[in-house]
């Protein structure tokens, strides 16, 4: 029997040793020399920052996103409404050119009347004509400049347009 205590002491001794060289082996794997702990938290590091580049340009992405979208909408407005000035600018136009045509037909005929009465209704045909002609002159001055003027924003809002695809784009390039 005491063989076997010693066998069974000489077993638990052994296995003590073997234990312990593997808990001081495993610890000094947790941080080997070469300073690969330090490595990868620089690692982590560049990584937080990246995420947090990533998120901002992100979030400046979207935003850049909602200003594209309202200013379609503005571009869109814009448009529609120089379409509209140049559409009546045109009927103006054509309204001018006819009264104009008409006027030079009652000026062309007043020389050949001889009937006073006539005559009469001939020259205040050709006063009203001239008033309509200073008024339909007057309106097409007004809508040239409406255009005019709707045709500078819409160069303007086309510039802000590109501005922020140029913006857009470099954002996405990074």
């Amino acid at each position: 029997m005491r063989a076997l205590g010693r066998t069974v002491a000489w077993s638990v001794m052994a296995l003590a040793i073997i234990g312990g060289a593997t808990v001081v082996l495993g610890q000094s794997r947790g941080e080997p020399a070469d300073g690969s702990m330090g490595a990868l938290t620089a690692e982590v590091r560049q990584l937080r920052l990246a995420v947090q580049q990533f998120a901002q340009t992100q979030s400046q992405t979207q935003a850049l996103g909602v200003y594209l979208s309202v200013q379609q909408t503005r571009l869109l407005q814009v448009s529609s409404q120089l379409e509209s000035a140049r559409l009546e600018l045109d009927g103006v136009a054509r309204q001018s050119n006819e009264v104009t045509g008409k006027l030079a037909e009652l000026e062309e005929e007043l020389p050949r009347l001889s009937d006073l009465t006539k005559r009469t209704a001939v020259e205040e045909a050709i006063r009203e004509m001239r008033r309509e002609q200073q008024l339909a002159t007057a309106r097409e001055q007004q809508l040239r400049s409406r255009e005019l003027e709707l045709s500078q924003t819409m160069q303007t809002e086309e510039s802000r347009w590109s501005s922020l695809l140029t913006r857009l784009e470099s954002l996405t390039q990074r």
